[in-house]
């Protein structure tokens, strides 16, 4: 559009601040706007070269055709002159040649004459006579079949009967055929050339008279008058040839004086249109070298993106390398390709993923795989630098000896081996292919070198994989074994435990004699650390089972109403010791949920024990329950010392707790919480913690009204 505007410049939205130029701008255009009125509808202009060389087409052309008639008739008249005198020589020499042979009954000489005649190409029947019998005759092989008898007559043939004399006497007759057939294709050949030359020249005059004519009569009037219009309308840079000195040169010097003394006023106007010429040239060069860049980039990047997708997408390294390699090979503009994957024990390459490859080509590899340090793969791995081999028939010293002939069967004439390294270790190579010979380009190295970073990522991923899959074996095992070992110890433990805490109960309550008040406060203790133990037990128990999927829910119909109730009235006697206040809050559409009871009220005690067991004496502790949809939600807060953030993910983990300022209240093995969340998953639901350091804490969970998952091993979900 900026060319555009300075081609053709409206001269009356220019801001120029001269008066002068002002006023020679609305003349300009008064004139302008007149021009285009009187002379906006052209007329049809007739070419005045056009008429001359139509004209001295014309006479050349009658002048060649009356010239070409008149030779092609000359020749006719010669061409057939010519055979008729050569028929009568022939007939002459028969006269001079045959009487004494006839007259001696000589049949072999009048033979070998009639041989010699049609050495002449163009007969093609003689015949003597001799007594009005045939002594001997003769027919060309083109006219076997053909009868001369009525030849006077044919157009084809010309022909000549003459009697043979000796010593006055008739002896014979002798009758010649000579063919017009060579002589007219000679003849039409000759016609040809005559109207072939004629139109040739009449081309020739065409072409020289059109152009003499365009170049020094209509060309510089077109010019002239293509420059007047251009100036008319608004063009000021527009150039006239003013070289001629004849009369259209003279009109030209004086339209191009009126041109600079117009141009003289927009001077500061050119300057800006060669400016922004020049730099709208510079700009589509630099944008269209960039778009090709930015094109060949893009495709590399979507092939790269493929791979990519394909390394981080799937586990399969099968799948992920033959993805590698069809990319490599297609964007490379290669024939077929190969990865190979390094093994270090036996210092060989193996393949892994093949593009086009021949089933020969790779029976041959897997009988014998290619040693590090032999061929071109080899050598790459050696240096560690790509390494190509421009043409397998003459470079023998890089191609792999096992493969060299079935490469040169199956066509492959060059090929180029990338390493796959990984912080300088040896992982594989990735080889391609090209049925023509020559050298690959600089970038499409470095296309293959990146593809090659992809491989080794896929093949690091598929190694560290199978470690893990393999450590992870190891971890579930581990981790079995360990589940087994709680509830087999937890489970040994609890027997003697149970009877310890009996006869403490017993002695405590004086079935066999009184106790003094030292005796008395030693079995309480043992009583209350034997029950802390035993609680302790089950929660271990408990865990091991969930982890091992052996416990299970009974689901039924629980009032949760009453369940949070008798929850507070659990724990009322302990929080009453520390002067604690609980309260319970609870929407009128909590009521009866599929659950199971048992599990719930653990959840419950262990939620409401750790509110009592973190919050100082005259704190408060508190449930709220609602209703949302098909879940309920209930919620423990206290206004205890609170969690600090980044304890808040650690402390639902087993054995954990977070770091509290109640060191005296803080016992435990840090099994509550997680047995907690372990509980509230089994139900289907989910338990998360809002909290912040010396603000308190709000332990929320989730429970499906209608029930929910009863999976042993099911994932606890996190909030949000």
């Amino acid at each position: 559009m900026l060319v555009a505007i300075a081609r053709f410049p409206r001269l009356r939205v220019i801001p120029l601040q001269d008066s002068t130029i002002n006023k020679a701008t609305r003349v300009l255009d008064a004139r302008r706007e007149r021009y285009t009125r009187e002379y906006g509808q052209s007329k049809k202009v007739t070419s005045i070269s056009r008429r001359f060389s139509y004209a001295l087409i014309s006479i050349v052309t009658v002048f060649l055709v009356g010239f070409a008639t008149t030779a092609i008739l000359w020749n006719v008249g010669r061409i057939d002159d010519e055979l008729q005198a050569r028929l009568d020589k022939a007939t002459k020499l028969a006269q001079i040649s045959l009487p004494t042979p006839l007259w001696n009954l000589d049949n072999n000489v009048v033979e070998d004459f009639l041989g010699a005649l049609f050495l002449d190409e163009d007969m093609v029947y003689a015949t003597v006579l001799w007594g009005g019998q045939p002594v001997a005759e003769r027919k060309s092989p083109r006219f076997d079949q053909k009868k001369f008898s009525t030849s006077e007559h044919s157009p084809e043939l010309i022909s000549k009967t003459t009697e043979i004399l000796f010593e006055g006497s008739k002896v014979g007759t002798i009758k010649l055929v000579f063919s017009r057939e060579r002589i007219r294709k000679e003849l039409l050949w000759q016609i040809a050339g005559i109207v072939l030359l004629t139109a040739g020249i009449i081309v020739a005059v065409s072409m020289t008279s059109m152009i003499i004519a365009r170049r020094y009569i209509s060309r510089p009037l077109w010019k002239l008058q293509e420059s007047a219009s251009l100036i008319a309308s608004g063009d000021l840079e527009t150039s006239i040839d003013t070289d001629s000195s004849d009369e259209v040169g003279s009109l030209a010097k004086n339209l191009n004086i009126m041109r600079e003394s117009i141009k003289q006023l927009f001077e500061k106007l050119n300057e800006s249109k060669v400016q922004l010429e020049d730099y709208s040239r510079t700009l589509e060069q630099k944008v269209s070298t960039r778009t090709r860049q930015l094109a060949q980039s893009v495709e590399e990047l979507k092939a790269l993106g493929e791979v990519s997708q394909a390394v981080n997408s799937t586990i399969d390294l099968q799948t992920v390398l033959t993805t590698i390699v069809t990319r490599a090979a297609d964007l490379s503009g290669s024939d077929g390709g190969i990865i190979y994957e390094f093994d270090e024990g036996s210092e060989t390459f193996h393949v892994r993923a093949t593009h086009r490859i021949s089933p020969t080509h790779l029976e041959a590899l897997r009988e014998a795989p290619i040693r590090l340090g032999e061929g071109a793969l080899g050598r790459a791995a050696t240096t560690q630098a790509p390494c190509q081999v421009t043409d397998i028939r003459e470079d023998r010293q890089f191609a792999a000896s096992q493969v060299r002939d079935i490469l040169v069967e199956v066509g492959f004439r060059s090929l180029l081996a990338i390493p796959l390294l990984r912080d300088a270790r040896l992982l594989g190579g990735l080889v391609v292919y090209r049925r023509g010979s020559g050298e690959f380009p600089r970038e499409v190295v470095s296309v293959l070198e990146a593809f090659a970073t992809q491989s080794v990522f896929a093949i690091q991923n598929a190694r560290m994989f199978r470690e893990i899959q393999e450590k992870s074996g190891e971890l579930e095992i581990a981790s079995r074994h360990k589940s087994q070992f709680l509830a087999n110890m937890s489970h040994e433990l609890r027997t003697p435990l149970n009877a310890i805490i009996g006869f403490s109960e017993v002695l405590l309550e004086k079935m066999f004699g009184g106790l003094n008040d030292k005796q008395e406060e030693y079995l309480n203790d043992i009583l209350t650390s034997g029950t802390h133990l035993l609680a302790l037990i089950n929660d271990v128990l408990d865990l091991s089972k969930i982890e091992a999927g052996a416990l299970e829910v009974e689901l039924a119909p629980v009032d949760l109403r009453a369940l949070l109730q008798g929850s507070v009235v659990v724990v009322r006697e302990r929080a009453l010791a520390h002067n604690i206040n609980l309260f319970l809050d609870m929407s009128e559409d909590v009521g009866i949920i599929i659950a199971d009871e048992r599990k719930i009220k653990q959840i419950m005690f262990n939620l409401l024990s750790n509110a009592i067991k973190f919050t100082a004496d005259r704190g408060e502790a508190g449930i709220r329950a609602r209703r949302s949809d098909e879940f309920v939600e209930v919620a423990v807060w206290d206004t205890g010392v609170g969690i600090a953030e980044e304890d808040q993910q650690r402390i639902f983990e087993e054995f954990q707790q977070a770091e509290q300022g109640l060191t005296d209240k803080s016992e435990g093995t840090g099994l509550g919480l997680a047995l907690t969340k372990k509980l509230v998953s089994l139900h289907g639901g989910k338990l998360w913690v809002e909290s912040s350091q010396n603000s308190g804490s709000t332990f929320s969970f989730t429970l499906p009204v209608n029930g929910g998952p009863q999976s042993g091993d099911a994932t606890p979900a996190s909030k949000g």
